[in-house]
């Protein structure tokens, strides 16, 4: 994980994370520590635009928005990994570009994880398919409703970062 320095310093840390996409933007909010996580909130937000730099500003605003009403203690978002597009992986990184923007304007300390580190400490697999993290998300935080994929995603994400946390 990048960011390796971020300590939790509470045992009730909020957590916004962040699956971040071009047309689809999943997000969850996690509370807990590295022993215990609850669900707050879960859910996508549709950042889709026929114009790039208007998608951009609908993830920049999306993010604002759930920074303005969950009040998170950090922001973990989905690190890039290595893609055989690179245009796709380019868009991504102005997705995240846009979110680390609407981080930092908030002064939010930002974190990253891997999708191989999130689906393994979730699965124990670090290939699994993304059913097979919704299902463990599914399983931990039991969610007052189901959730879209890329929610799932972002949960575990949040939930990868608590596991990792130490306390001091």
């Amino acid at each position: 994980m990048r960011n390796a320095k971020w300590k939790v310093q509470n045992d009730n840390t909020t957590i916004l994370a962040i699956d971040p996409g071009t047309r689809v933007l999943g997000w969850c909010v996690v509370c807990g520590n590295n022993r215990t996580q609850n669900f707050i909130d879960g859910g996508v937000s549709n950042v889709a635009s026929s114009h790039a730099e208007l998608g951009l500003k609908k993830i920049f605003d999306a993010v604002s928005k759930l920074i303005d009403g969950f009040k998170p203690d950090a922001l973990v978002v989905e690190s890039p990994f290595y893609g055989k597009n690179a245009r796709t992986l380019i868009r991504l990184g102005e997705a995240r570009g846009a979110i680390l923007l609407a981080a930092a304007l908030a002064q939010i300390q930002v974190a990253q994880i891997t999708p191989a580190e999130a689906k393994l400490a979730l699965t124990g697999n670090g290939n699994a398919q993304k059913e097979q993290v919704a299902y463990m998300v599914n399983t931990i935080l039991v969610p007052s409703r189901e959730l879209p994929l890329d929610a799932t995603d972002a949960a575990a994400i949040g939930i990868a970062f608590l596991h990792k946390q130490t306390y001091q």
